[in-house]
């Protein structure tokens, strides 16, 4: 009996779209099913994508209220009507071939705007089989997730359930409670030792503005001398390396632009510095590794940073000066406070989610 496939749509805007869509792969393919991973967008309109990733890659680093505004206007838009647009008709037709080539038994989405193109195709007699929207962001959940056809809308937790039933006036069989997918690299270090300010290790996202990166950098070295750190710093990478030339020397911080094995960054780390987007929060969930977020962006972060405050498994630090006192404070009485961080991770049973979307996308088949 040949392999059931699945055919996963995804996005390369931020991590979240991409690192659900691999992780549900990573699942499906050990349960036997042939996988695709496709980015219809990329590949349909590659030109208009980069530009429109460069839009929010911009907003991120330099303009978060700009992406605030692009939020809200996306959130109000009819997407049933946009995705028509003679600048996305080849994302659609990509879509078409990916459908005719591969012949899926199922298809789920990680980004809203293809279920629309599969609405249409479904009510135009061109396919048949059932696709799903694989939510990427908690609690504060904009509309284009919830207003396409698909039989089945799946939520990282039971607040963003109640809130999004409440507010369109969903079914609950329909909008379901399935977790965030995270790759089963991502889980508890059984090793890790307790910290203490002789030896904390921190894993630092750089999303803040330079200046405020290097703030926090040093405030940390100064304030606790046994620290270690490694530093996400993007395309910023060689700037920051310029500008903490000083701490670099010591031999404690370490700056790179990027790496495909995060799971042993957190796997080594006590803390977890930087934004609250969806997909690190909850690797961080797997990893057991409080997070402390210094910067949000308008709109679907919030929403994170709600869900990880509720759980009392990290803190949300305002200044530098917030920053330094919640990691001191945290390592007094012999870790307490880190402890009790991961404590509230564990107890809050956000991993393991994997496996649970796609029982519940078996039963679609």
């Amino acid at each position: 009996m040949p392999a059931q496939r699945i055919l996963l749509l995804s996005v390369g805007y931020g991590q979240g779209h991409h690192s659900a869509a691999y992780a549900m792969a990573e699942e499906f393919e050990s349960r036997g099913w042939e996988v695709r991973v496709e980015d219809p967008c990329a590949e349909g309109r590659p030109k208009l994508f980069r530009l429109t990733q460069n839009f929010y890659r911009l907003c991120v680093r330099r303009m978060p209220w700009l992406w605030g505004v692009a939020y809200a206007c996306t959130d109000t838009a009819d997407w049933s009507l946009w995705h028509h647009s003679a600048s996305l008709r080849a994302c659609a037709a990509c879509i078409r071939r990916m459908l005719r080539e591969w012949n899926p038994q199922l298809v789920v989405c990680t980004y809203p705007l293809y279920a629309y193109m599969l609405d249409t195709f479904r009510a135009s007699g061109e396919i048949s089989v059932p696709y799903a929207v694989l939510v990427t962001d908690a609690q504060e959940i904009s509309r284009p997730w919830l207003r396409s056809r698909a039989p089945m809308v799946i939520v990282p937790d039971e607040e963003s359930q109640r809130i999004v039933c409440e507010r369109y006036a969903l079914d609950t069989s329909r909008v379901v409670v399935g977790g965030f997918p995270v790759r089963r690299a991502f889980c508890p270090n059984a090793e890790r030792c307790i910290p203490s300010a002789e030896d904390v290790r921190v894993v630092y996202g750089a999303y803040r503005a330079t200046e405020g990166v290097c703030d926090d950098v040093r405030a940390l070295f100064r304030a606790l001398p046994g620290v270690s750190m490694v530093l996400l710093g993007g395309a910023r990478a060689p700037v920051l390396r310029e500008y903490l030339a000083d701490v670099l020397a010591t031999g404690r911080l370490q700056i790179i632009d990027a790496t495909e094995r995060m799971y042993e960054l957190f796997s080594w780390g006590h803390f977890y510095i930087g934004k609250a987007g969806a997909a690190t929060m909850f690797e961080a969930y797997s990893s057991e590794l409080p997070v402390l977020v210094n910067y949000t962006l308008p709109g679907q972060e919030q929403g994170n940073l709600q869900l990880l405050l509720q759980d009392g498994a990290g803190v949300h630090v305002e200044c530098t000066g917030h920053l330094v006192q919640t990691v001191v404070h945290s390592l007094k009485e012999n870790a307490a406070g880190w402890l009790r961080l991961c404590h509230a991770m564990r107890s809050a049973n956000r991993s393991g989610a994997a496996a649970r979307i796609v029982d519940l996308l078996q039963d679609l088949v």
